[in-house]
This record gives C-alpha cells, structure tokens and sequence, in this order.
C-alpha cells in the first residue's frame, strides 16, 4: 500500500511541475501577443477609460464604481500595471469602506475624488474617521461630494471642520444636508473653503453659509448651486461677491437667496456684468429680493431666465416685473421674444415660457427641426401668490403682458385652457400689436374661443371697436369638442372677424372631437387654409373618446 502511495505522490509532483512549466510557456507565449507588447502608460489609460464606462449605469445593470476591477483579474501583467496606476485607485467612494481603505493606499499621491455618504447611524463612525483622514490630505482634494441624513447633521459638521482652510486643488465640492427643518441646517466651518483658487463648481444643500467668507475671491467658479442655503448678507458685499465670479455659467438658487440686511447707503448703481452665464435659476425668492437682484444685474443675450416667486398678492410683483423687463430689453436687439408658452393661468398663478422664435409650423419636418431649435428658451416665469385684489382680479396678468417687452410677440401657445377670463386673456394678450397665431390645447370642455376672439378693445371716441387679437392670422385647436352649436359659434366667430377686418386665414384642426368630413368643408367656406389631422372622434355610450379612423379625402 505504501509503494503506491509513493508512486501516486510522486506522479502529482510530476503533474505539478509539468504544469508549472506549461504556465511559464504560457506566460512566454502571452509576451509575443500585440496586446502585451502596448507600453504600460497606454495600457493603464485604456483602464481609466475602461473604469470610466463601467460607473456609467445602463438599462442593463446599476452603477457600481468597483466594476472595472475585474479588469486587474485577466493576467498577471494587467493587474501589475493597475496596481502601479495611482490614479485607478484615486476615487474613494466610503460606502464600501474596505475598499476605500486600501484604494487610499494604492493611490499614493494621485489627486482624490471623494465620495462620503453619512446616515446618522452608530454604524458611520468607522466612515467618520476615515473621512476625516482623507478629508485633512487638502492639497490631495479634487472633487468631494458629502451627503448626510437629516439626523447625520453633527456627523457631517465633525468631518468638515476636519477640511483644511487650503485646498488648492480641489475644483469640485458638493455638500448635502437633508433636512425638511429650517432649523435643523449645518453650519459650514468658518475656514472651510475659504483658499480655493481653482474651485470650479460648488453646490451647497441644506446649510447655512458666510457669502463674504466662503464665496469671495472664487473666480474659476463655473457652477454655483445653492439650495435651501440661509445666509444674510449686505447688498454691496453680495453684489461684490457676484462681481467676482466674472466665469460663472450656472447660477442657481432655489430657496437659498441670501436675506439682505437693512438698506445700504453705499450699493453702487452701475450693473454687474456676468458675461460667461448661461442660465441664471431663482426659485422660492421674494418678488421683492428679485426686483433688487435684476435691478443690479447685466445679463448677456444666452441667458436662461428660470424664475419661481410667491408673493402675498400680485401688487409685490410690479417692480420685478419692471426690472425684469429692463433686464430682458439689455439683451438687445437680435433675440427678441417671438413666442410664449402659457404652461398654467389662472388668477392666482402665471407660468410661461418666452423663446426667441415663432412656434413650430404644423408639417412635422419643420416642427422636428423647431423642436430641436426652441429648447432652449429665453426665460421660465412662474409667479404666485395667495390673495386676489378685490378691485382688479386679473393685474397680475394685465400688468405683465403690459410690462414685459412682448412687442415682437408673434405667437401664443396655451398648453391647457385658460382658467382666467376672456376678457383677461384679450386684455393681457390681445393688445400686441404682431401677435398672429393663437393655439389652444386640451379643451375638450364647454370653452368657448369665441369669448375671447371676438372681445373688442377699448377705442377713441367716434371710432369703431376693434377686436382683440388684431393681427391673428393662425388659430390652432387641439382637443376640442367641435360639433353642433360649437362649431356654429366657430363658424360666425370666423365670419365676424372676416367682417371686422381681422380675418383669420388659418385654421389647424388636431384631435377634435366631432369632425369629419362634411365639417371641415363648411369651415372651408369661410377659412382660406383648413389644416385637419384627418383623425375622426366620436363620443361612445360611457362618454368616452373613440378613436374611428381618418378620412382619406382630407389627409
């Protein structure tokens, strides 16, 4: 028994060493083959790239920032050059905290892209510690995102006031506290921030802030994004401040304008001059915070406006609205507004869109082009306010299409009814003077267009009243009931503004119920262009919208 033992034994080591010998063939082999003759820098690249693809998430798996390790797993010569790339392994994500540990190892000296994630738990202790160890290495820090739990908020405060004053690297910060309480904010460090020549975006959630001390001197800022952010500020030290970001592209503060103190003697009168931004957002601003923002703001002709304001009524709204308009008119005279979009009306908010073209025509090449054309607005307007005026409930409306440079206004398009008057819709927009295409959606109710198309306007004495919307040559209906009384109104509305010297030369039909054939003849007799979808919809017995077909005689 033990003879063959032996001979077993001895066999194995044979195999063993046989196999050996087949791996280092193998290896010798592998050496001849093009990948492995690429030089170690270009190879490493390839895995910054390869790293790179793999955090993007897909349809088909979640991000995960270890996946491209498994690279490091193919041979021996791959997982050598990895292991000697520093930068592979410069960004920490703390979640997986082993990982984090010896990452910052095999990154030597490479600059940091940190990522901390705080719950507030006992458990984020071990998380605490190592943050605050990567946090102190300052002129390591490239980008550094901190999020913590509303309960996590002395946690996240213990690992900022570990951040160095200088940090001359770093071009990224993101700092997150989630908290639905005002007073439950973190307080940023006095020094945190305060050298940071090369920061070129900032965002801030949930804290409270020093403008002077964390936002002067940052003049590579790009990005500058504060939201839920309380600070108190003097209006010369604020537009100081602003001044000096001459590069910022984004600015964004939502719910986070700093409270100005009492009013100063020494604010400068002259506009301060933003040149390189692109979209300027203000949400949850006061009306009047607004009126002294634009009041001292020059603001190139790319501008995005994307502004959200609650006021008590629609009276706090008057001198914004004149500085807003002042701001618009500084833009000059080559992108003037040519469209809106009325997204809601009503009386106690207006929201609209202003673009600096006409609104797609209705063959679909041009609207694919103008929809790839028209995404980017001149301005978002969303205004409200929580009590109407008793003498005149449709101000905020009238007051902003009076104020507001809409002279070049060719056209407006509603995306759901109007819930204000026609005589405020033909009052606030009908007294433009190169208005001419309306379109209405999604009026499958009892509205009736002809309230507000044949309103006429105020005129001299001795003359005859003329109807609103003098220059309208298009109207667009899109989702109307068209059959019977209604469409005999639409008919004599037509007729009647023919008559008046307003005549309406185009008419689109898009999903109307109610129409077919024999309508759109009779409305041929009275329009010189009749646009019809050809999609026939009748009302079945539940009162349901059915869809029958086309008619192939008007397609």
């Amino acid at each position: 028994m033990s003879t063959a033992t032996d001979a077993v034994r001895t066999i194995d080591s044979e195999i063993e060493q046989h196999e050996q010998e087949i791996l280092a063939l193998k290896t010798r082999r592998n050496t001849y083959a093009p990948i492995s003759r690429l030089p170690p820098e270009l190879l490493s690249r390839i895995f910054e790239c390869y790293k790179t693809v793999q955090f993007i998430p897909t349809q088909f798996q979640y991000s995960h920032p270890l996946r491209w390790i498994r690279c490091t797993h193919v041979c021996r010569l791959w997982r050598t050059v990895a292991l000697d790339s520093p930068l592979l392994w410069a960004e920490l994500h703390l979640k997986y905290l082993a990982w984090a540990k010896e990452s910052l190892i095999r990154s030597k000296m490479a600059p940091l892209k940190v990522s901390i994630h705080l719950r507030g738990l006992p458990e984020d202790n071990p998380t605490i510690e190592l943050a605050k160890d990567i946090i102190r290495q300052g002129s390591r820090l490239k980008d550094v995102i901190i999020k913590a739990a509303s309960r996590a908020r002395d946690s996240i405060e213990d690992v900022l006031r570990s951040l160095p004053r200088s940090t001359p690297n770093l071009q990224s910060l993101e700092i997150t506290h989630v908290s639905r309480s005002t007073q439950n904010v973190c307080l940023l460090p006095r020094d945190c921030i305060c050298e940071a020549e090369k920061l070129q975006r900032l965002r801030i959630t949930g804290c409270a802030i020093d403008w002077v001390q964390h936002l002067s001197n940052k003049r590579a800022l790009t990005v500058l994004r504060l939201d839920k952010v309380t600070s108190t500020i003097s209006m010369p030290q604020f537009l100081r401040c602003l001044a000096e970001m001459r590069s910022l592209q984004l600015l964004e503060l939502k719910n986070a304008f700093p409270t100005p103190v009492p009013h100063h003697t020494s604010v400068q009168s002259r506009r301060i001059p933003l040149p390189s931004l692109r979209l300027l957002r203000l949400w949850e601003c006061p009306p009047e915070t607004l009126g002294s923002f634009f009041k001292h703001m020059a603001l190139n002709n790319k501008v995005v406006m994307d502004i959200k304001s609650e006021g008590a009524d629609e009276s706090r709204f008057t001198t914004f609205l004149e500085e807003m308009s002042s701001a618009l008119s500084l833009r000059g005279p080559d992108s003037p507004i040519r469209s809106l979009r009325i997204t809601t009306g009503t009386l106690l908010q207006l929201s609209m869109i202003g673009y600096s073209y006409d609104s797609p025509e209705v063959d679909e090449e041009t609207t694919a082009l103008a929809e790839a054309r028209d995404r980017i607005p001149i301005f978002l307007l969303q205004l409200s306010f929580s009590s109407l005026s008793s003498t005149n409930p449709s101000a905020l409306w009238i007051n902003a299409c009076a104020t507001l440079p809409f002279s070049c206004v060719r056209s407006v398009y509603w995306n759901s009814l109007p819930l204000i008057s026609a005589e405020t819709v033909a009052f606030s927009f009908g007294t433009l003077q190169n208005l001419d295409s309306l379109t209405f959606c999604r009026g499958h109710t009892d509205f009736d267009v002809d309230d507000i198309l044949l309103t006429t306007l105020p005129s001299p004495e001795g003359t005859c009243p003329k109807f609103a919307f003098p220059k309208l040559r298009s109207l667009t209906l899109n989702d109307f009931i068209l059959y019977g009384d209604t469409l005999t109104k639409l008919i004599g509305l037509l007729i009647q503004r023919y008559e008046g010297g307003s005549e309406v030369e185009t008419l689109v039909i898009q999903l109307c119920y109610g129409v077919e054939g024999k309508e759109i003849g009779l409305l041929r007799e009275v329009v010189t262009d009749v646009a019809w979808d050809g999609i026939v919809l009748r009302l079945s017995s539940d009162s349901e919208l059915t869809e029958s077909g086309s008619d192939s005689d008007f397609d």
